[in-house]
């Protein structure tokens, strides 16, 4: 995860780790060349404050975090943008115009959700995706067509993902699961009339749950074994439509599942390409000399 999307996610700092964090955010190329005593007078805190907030990063100190913004400081820079999340287009706006901030919007979307991925996170659930015996996967809405789409994916190389649709299909296969199921929950704010209910039961049962979120204080949280986020720069209602949200996760969906394709990378290629030459009634046919 890029380092200032970590720093946002910070909670319960002092008020001088506030300003030093507001320091390095308004100032990152200058910040990584200075030294912990000239931090320290720009900030008008004492270098023990640098040291505090990087452990709460769980950095070595000031080196590594110096080092982690350096990394970061491009793809952090990308994503400042005036840009209207939730009304990007005005009125009487030109097809022109319009087009053209669309294509920003998912431009920063997909800067936004880049510098949000934990990669330690993603190898983890690539894994434990690999050895579970059942994955399920439960969300709502028009979320459900990306899942339909990921669950496509994952049967084109012989993994069964179970979408339950249903209120009541998800209740049920929440209540009969159990250790060796895998779940995916996703849910922008824990908003779901039933999703803390299908947590509560899947916590009950020792399911591990993968929860895919926004960086909003969410109920869930508190549920999840593994955590991925979405770009979360747009109002949950008030907006034109979830232009963002939607194109988020639909590349944190594909990133996971490339990832888990890339653990059996030639197994998974031969795979599929069998598969489609079953379709097309090709198998046992040779190439014409």
């Amino acid at each position: 995860m890029n380092i200032f999307s970590k720093l946002n996610k910070l909670t319960n700092l002092t008020e001088n780790e506030k300003t030093l964090v507001s320091y390095m955010q308004d100032n990152p190329e200058g910040f990584v060349k200075m030294s912990a005593l000239e931090i320290s007078d720009a900030c008008f805190i004492s270098t023990s404050t640098i040291y505090r907030l990087c452990q709460k990063l769980d950095l070595s100190g000031l080196s590594e975090l110096k080092v982690q913004i350096s990394l970061s400081i491009n793809e952090y820079l990308k994503e400042q943008s005036s840009l209207d999340y939730n009304y990007p287009i005005k009125q009487n706006e030109t097809q022109h115009q319009i087009v053209l901030k669309l294509k920003e919007l998912y431009e920063q979307t997909l800067v936004s959700s880049l510098n949000l991925i934990d990669l330690e996170q993603l190898r983890l659930i690539a894994n434990v995706l690999k050895n579970a015996q059942h994955i399920d996967f439960y969300t709502s809405a028009g979320n459900m067509y990306f899942v339909e789409n990921f669950k496509f994916q994952m049967q084109e190389i012989g993994t069964f993902i179970n979408v339950p649709i249903e209120e009541y299909h998800q209740l049920l296969t929440a209540s009969t699961s159990d250790e060796n199921h895998i779940a995916i929950v996703v849910s922008f704010e824990g908003r779901g009339v039933i999703i803390k209910r299908i947590a509560d039961m899947l916590k009950v049962n020792k399911t591990p749950i993968i929860l895919i979120s926004s960086t909003n204080e969410n109920p869930l949280t508190k549920y999840a074994n593994y955590h991925l986020y979405l770009s979360s720069n747009e109002n949950h209602f008030n907006k034109i439509s979830s232009f963002s949200t939607r194109l988020s996760l639909l590349y944190v969906l594909d990133c996971l599942y490339t990832c888990y394709f890339n653990l059996n990378y030639d197994k998974n290629v031969s795979y599929k390409l069998n598969a489609y030459k079953k379709l097309s009634g090709n198998f046992n046919k040779t190439p014409e000399t």
